[in-house]
């Protein structure tokens, strides 16, 4: 279905086994990758076009899985945004995965600068393995990672532990479990309303060092509560009145000053 040329896994800067398979051109570095949830909800979905704005000004090309929810949308905002990009598969170049993306899998390949790598020979169906080696080739490519949206014990939330663990830069969008659990870990967690998402995702991509949010005076108790806390976090259950508290601690989330995780137990972002 497409047109190939093999490409050795050394000179991709792979350690993994055996070629990969591109169709079109390889996007030059640096390489951003943007990934999260396949079932995306709209408010992350409408952050891309803005994050593919700051991605061009910055120099940066995209690479993604191809994948639904996110992943396509990223790739679609890249088209829109003219900006190189590159769209890992988990399958062989003649069984395109899914196959309702073939259509903007065609336009990749056919755009200034971009491609289609396709992890595996022709004839390769797509199974579960494959998923996690495919987000593990994104990561190994690029030199930051953006989180939009991760369920616990996802997919995304794995590829934001694989790109700490290789210690590439990482981003999370503030507001799902998964991305919690990331910048509890150490990634710099963005916040999730468009006015503020946009500048703090240009000034990360820049390389500059995020400001420290402060808490506002209706959230002064939360703050000193978190400092006594101390590293393990604050307990829900050491909060006097915690249902009347609960107001607090959802604001305090959602300004993008703490996250939830694990359940239960507040951490202060960054």
């Amino acid at each position: 279905m497409f047109t190939t040329r093999t490409v050795p896994s050394v000179d991709l800067g792979l350690a993994t086994a055996g070629p990969c398979f591109l169709a079109g051109e390889l996007p030059p570095g640096p390489r951003l990758a943007i990934v999260g949830s396949r079932a995306a909800r709209r408010d992350r979905l409408a952050l891309l076009g803005p994050a593919l704005t700051a991605v061009q000004a910055a120099g940066f090309a995209l690479i993604s899985g191809g994948a639904l929810g996110v992943d396509i949308a990223a790739h679609r905002a890249a088209l829109a945004s003219g900006v190189p990009q590159l769209a890992v598969l988990p399958c062989g170049a003649d069984r395109p995965y899914p196959s309702q993306h073939v259509p903007w899998y065609r336009s990749i390949a056919a755009a200034p600068r971009s491609g289609l790598l396709f992890c595996h020979p022709p004839g390769t169906e797509p199974c579960r393995q494959m998923f996690a080696s495919r987000n593990a080739i994104v990561v190994d490519m690029a030199a930051a990672v953006l989180v939009v949206e991760a369920a616990a014990r996802s997919g995304s939330h794995g590829t934001g532990l694989l790109a700490l663990k290789h210690r590439r830069r990482l981003a999370v969008v503030l507001g799902s479990p998964g991305c919690a659990d990331l910048a509890a870990r150490g990634a710099t967690g963005l916040p999730c309303e468009p006015d503020a998402f946009a500048p703090a995702f240009a000034a990360w991509l820049a390389g500059e060092a995020p400001c420290a949010s402060r808490f506002p005076a209706e959230l002064a108790w939360l703050d000193a509560a978190l400092a006594a806390a101390g590293p393990r976090g604050l307990s829900l259950d050491a909060i006097p009145d915690p249902l009347h508290r609960l107001v607090d601690l959802l604001t305090a989330q959602r300004l993008g000053l703490v996250v939830e995780s694990p359940p239960g137990r507040y951490r202060r972002v960054g």
